[in-house]
């Protein structure tokens, strides 16, 4: 796989090469479960797992320090890019939890929207101001 300029699949990659599985599994595993310990249901809780498993995950990518240095360096570069990968994944996970508990058609629509949005302004910033530009 090469890391180049103009690759449509470029955010995954780059998400995939520096993507910290451990923490954004705990955050996502801590923020689900205490969601589930405070609300009723089972699609809430993994909807904010996934939520918080992209966020947290696409973070620490951005300002940690492993990872392939190609991929810290193109997201670094490209971080509006590279926040679309996890914006996809939470709003995916958010919309079909949205989905399967009863919330309609649109309503899991704007709830998949909504987290995507979210995400990818969050992560968006954090890469702009403190991405690894010259890894």
């Amino acid at each position: 796989m090469t890391l180049e300029r103009g690759n449509s699949f470029m955010p995954v990659h780059a998400a995939t090469l520096m993507w910290p599985t451990g923490i954004a599994t705990g955050a996502g595993l801590v923020a689900g479960g205490l969601s589930f310990l405070a609300e009723p249901g089972i699609t809430g809780p993994i909807a904010t797992a996934i939520f918080f498993f992209a966020l947290v995950g696409g973070g620490v990518a951005l300002l940690g320090g492993k990872g392939d240095r190609r991929a810290r360096r193109w997201a670094g570069q490209y971080p509006w890019r590279f926040a679309g990968g996890p914006a996809v994944l939470a709003g995916l996970g958010t919309a079909l939890m949205t989905l399967l508990g009863a919330g309609g058609f649109f309503g899991a629509i704007f709830a998949g929207l909504a987290s995507a949005a979210v995400i990818w302004v969050i992560l968006g910033i954090v890469g702009m101001v403190a991405g690894n530009k010259s890894a």
